[in-house]
């Protein structure tokens, strides 16, 4: 008899200690999770910033036009082979948060965004303006992903030369 009341006195002193460890490690699990949905955010965040750039350097640096004249401001147009082998023009620009583009046949397709509605991750112009390029120069292109609910943004930046510019496409070279 004296064993089964020692048997329950160590059951009981054993869930009382689980009991104390799980308690000691709330905490740890609290913030444990707060770090990964914060890492899961942060990477969607760059997934998404990091399409977006690589997807406008590509159309930017192949562009068959060179510039008549400075850019500066949220749009840019491009020209591109189209479907039946011709060169349309194609436009980037920014609506509701939105990086979109503007097909040759004025048909329009979101580059970022999940929804038709308010977005949880936004694409916003940075230093006021999405593109700048002054006279032949280099296209800057300078976004921030910025995260709603969360507060947190990523800064993405980068400079393009259009080939057609580079290489002064339509110029007789000497």
């Amino acid at each position: 008899m004296k064993r089964k009341g020692l048997m329950l006195l160590d059951a009981l002193m054993a869930l009382l200690l689980l009991s104390a460890l799980a308690a000691l490690m709330a905490p740890l699990a609290g913030s444990w999770l707060t770090a990964l949905e914060m890492g899961t955010a942060r990477t969607k965040l760059s997934e998404t910033g990091l399409f977006a750039m690589d997807f406008m350097v590509e159309k930017i640096r192949n562009n068959r036009r060179p510039m008549a004249k400075a850019v500066n401001g949220d749009s840019y147009d491009y020209a591109a082979i189209t479907d039946n082998g011709t060169d349309g023009t194609y436009r980037f620009f920014v609506d509701r948060e939105k990086l979109k583009i503007q097909l040759y046949n004025d048909t329009i397709q979101p580059i970022t965004g999940e929804h038709t509605g308010p977005e949880s991750d936004v694409f916003l112009p940075g230093e006021g303006h999405l593109f700048r390029q002054e006279g032949g120069g280099p296209v800057r292109i300078s976004f921030t992903m910025y995260r709603q609910m969360k507060g947190r943004d990523l800064d993405f930046e980068t400079s393009v030369i259009p080939y057609a510019d580079f290489y002064e496409k339509g110029k007789v070279y000497e």
